[in-house]
């Protein structure tokens, strides 16, 4: 058996600390006549039942939350990694190959499956693998480890300042809602925070150890080092090695130790390093097929994630390969709650003064843990989607440099009145975020703060339910309302999210399923297709549509946040619109014409990006006004290359029919560049020049 490892002080605090979370230095001030003094002891155990608690809440609010496009991915390319295992590597589908009627991406073989094996496990032992609670049990796992995440950032503030910072960390990471939402369902990026934390812990434990690091110590640090790298791969043991690089050199005494045990220290440097990376290798199919190259390549991948979306950002749509460097930070800011940023900001602003007593090394290594991870994705201009979750993991972090200000602030009020007026404006600090998160479960993620206006500002200019788990109430009161399982005809329902809703009605509902058709279509777009249902989630709608014409006229039922619909069912078993479109493509504009003003007037339903064709009907009924007021309302929107080049024909049209050639021709000029490879505004502009030419022979003649 090894021996008990001799403390590092030269990397501790010096000075033992007091249960008011102050160093009991000569700097402190001096202790009142009365105080609120609880023991170490008592602390702790309020710790332990803090996270117990959380975990009770957290399993009793967290079951049928719904589940995203990336998580169906991921379990069932977990299910391809355990039948590569089982088939003694014969079955290769975690390659990205069809699997029935569900195709997973096959850029899933660059991200590990820590997760995915536990959660496979966990339906095993429950008898719910492959059933309609699935789900549900991953989900029960993933709040598990969630909880385990604010544990360690617990503990990682009881490293600085004993166990009452330790709970003020682990209650502000559970009280906000932009973290702790995501512990809900985000299987992720929550495992990946896990795995990110603890092994931030053990470093730390690590570290103090030195140089009589103990076998237990490294154990648990290889096997965190390898649950975060094969969630999702990276180089958090490189913190290691930094940090160890420091630390021993900045302490003359320390760096004499370990010279002394260099042979045996090294061999568990090596053991860490080389152990979580030989399992990680063994339990990755692709990594176990050419170690060293699939994980340079997985590496390479993972910083720059070839995936093309589109994201809302400060009421822009902006390509995700493009974002701007402010997006992370920007967002940080406007999704924290305030008090915890306030008290961010003062727990670095005291951890330098007080940096005699509050230890700046290991402040230092959990502040480049927060910082670094941002700072060099900004540099590689990594690719980023939807919000922070993947930068989830340094929210702990923030939480433990919060709780690090809130604790030394609590020391230095002498007074009693003034500790209990501080906890009461501590606890009022947190009280709004916590009362909007009650109000709007499951939804809590998608906070946001004072600093954006509030929920309903960031609205509409921010995504917010990007994970669209808002799907799963939306579908279930369709299915339980409207009688589609009565019904012998197919139902047709046009939906943005098309796979997501097809995979859910599949699982969920599958007699209905038979008798249902998705067809994919944007919510701007509906007009175009044949279908009695539709779903649309928010996503990617411009601000000014959002307010003026979300919900559609025909909305039966809106799922919402803060009032907001997020997710929208519409039904419409007429659709003049459609037969609108129809007549229009029939070059029965008269019909069109009626049509399209008789859906108006029916369903209240209006769609600027209608009008871009609707114009067209009127300008070649001579309608000359209405058709260019009609294709102004379009362009406004600015929907896509294919309405403007609508619009700019159908004004092309009417001006020209107005006599207005030099408009005419101005605007098939900008139609022809938008997109040049249509004919038809090569055609109309034929046949404005033939009318310019008839106009100018009657002027001489």
């Amino acid at each position: 058996m090894s021996k008990s490892p001799k403390r590092n002080d030269a990397i501790r605090t010096k000075q033992e600390v007091s249960a008011t979370g102050m160093a009991s230095d000569s700097s402190a001030p001096p202790p009142s006549s009365k105080k609120i003094s609880i023991s170490e002891p008592v602390l702790k155990k309020i710790f332990l039942g803090s996270i117990l608690l959380m975990l009770l809440i957290t399993w009793f609010s967290g079951g049928n939350v719904g589940y995203h496009q990336d998580e169906i991915d991921m379990n069932l390319y977990g299910k391809a990694n355990v039948a590569y295992y089982a088939s003694m590597g014969k079955d290769t589908t975690y390659l990205g190959v069809p699997s029935g009627f569900y195709q997973f991406d096959s850029l899933l073989r660059y991200y590990g499956c820590g997760f995915e094996y536990l959660a496979r496990a966990a339906n095993k032992v429950a008898g719910t693998a492959d059933s309609k609670q699935e789900f549900n049990v991953r989900h029960f796992v993933n709040q598990f480890l969630g909880i385990l995440a604010i544990l360690f950032t617990g503990l990682i503030a009881r490293r600085l300042l004993g166990w009452k910072a330790a709970i003020i960390a682990a209650w502000l990471a559970f009280l906000s809602p932009s973290f702790s939402g995501q512990i809900l369902f985000n299987t992720k990026d929550i495992p990946f925070c896990l795995g990110y934390v603890a092994s931030l812990y053990y470093i730390i434990v690590f570290l103090e150890e030195l140089p009589s690091v103990s076998w237990r110590t490294t154990f648990k640090l290889m096997a965190a080092l390898f649950f975060v790298m094969d969630v999702r791969i990276g180089g958090v043991f490189l913190y290691l090695l930094l940090f160890s690089g420091i630390y021993i050199v900045s302490n003359a005494e320390l760096r004499t130790r370990v010279i002394a045990n260099f042979k045996p220290l090294i061999v568990k440097y090596v053991a860490v390093v080389v152990g979580s990376l030989t399992i990680l290798v063994i339990s990755w199919p692709y990594l176990l097929r050419s170690p060293i190259h699939n994980l340079i390549k997985t590496i390479g991948i993972v910083q720059r994630y070839p995936m093309k979306i589109s994201v809302n950002f400060a009421g822009d749509t902006i390509d995700s390969l493009t974002l701007p460097q402010s997006y992370i930070p920007t967002l940080l800011l406007l999704t924290i709650p305030v008090f915890v940023l306030v008290f961010v900001g003062v727990g670095l602003v005291l951890a330098v003064v007080k940096y005699k007593t509050t230890n700046f090394k290991l402040t230092g290594l959990i502040l480049f843990a927060a910082v670094f991870p941002v700072a060099f994705s900004m540099a590689r201009n990594s690719t980023i989607y939807t919000g922070w979750r993947h930068f989830l993991f340094i929210y702990p972090e923030l939480c433990v440099f919060a709780a690090l200000g809130i604790s030394l602030v609590s020391g230095y009020l002498k007074k009693v009145p003034l500790k209990i007026a501080f906890g009461v404006v501590c606890a009022l600090g947190m009280a709004k975020p916590l009362v909007w998160s009650v109000k709007n479960h499951p939804y809590e993620y998608c906070y946001f703060n004072e600093l954006a206006g509030g929920f309903k500002e960031a609205y509409y200019n921010y995504d917010n339910d990007y994970w669209q788990i808002s799907m799963r109430k939306s579908m279930d009161w369709l299915m339980k309302t409207e009688p589609i399982g009565k019904t012998n005809d197919t139902v047709t329902i046009a939906t943005n999210i098309p796979r997501i809703l097809e995979y859910y009605i599949t699982v969920q509902y599958p007699e209905e399923a038979k008798k249902i058709k998705f067809v994919k279509v944007g919510c701007t777009s509906r007009n175009l297709m044949n279908w009695k249902y539709a779903v649309f989630k928010n996503f990617m709608l411009k601000p000014m549509y959002l307010e003026t014409c979300y919900p559609p006229g025909t909305t039966v039922y809106a799922e919402k946040i803060d009032g907001l619909p997020i997710t929208v069912v519409l039904k419409d078993t007429v659709r003049l619109d459609m037969k609108a479109m129809q007549a229009l493509s029939a070059g029965n504009f008269a019909q069109a014409d009626s049509l399209g003003q008789a859906y108006a007037t029916t369903t209240k339903d209006y769609n600027p990006a209608m009008d871009a064709y609707m114009a067209l009907a009127k300008a070649y009924l001579n309608k000359n006004d209405d058709a260019i007021a009609a294709a102004n309302r379009a362009l406004r929107y600015q929907f896509s290359d294919e309405l403007n080049y609508n619009a700019l024909c159908a004004m092309s049209i009417a001006y020209a029919n107005k006599h207005e050639y030099e408009l005419a021709l101005q605007n098939l000029a900008n139609a022809d560049a938008i997109m040049p490879q249509n004919g038809m505004a090569k055609e109309i502009m034929q046949h404005v020049q033939g009318m310019i030419a008839s106009e100018n022979a009657r002027k001489t003649n």
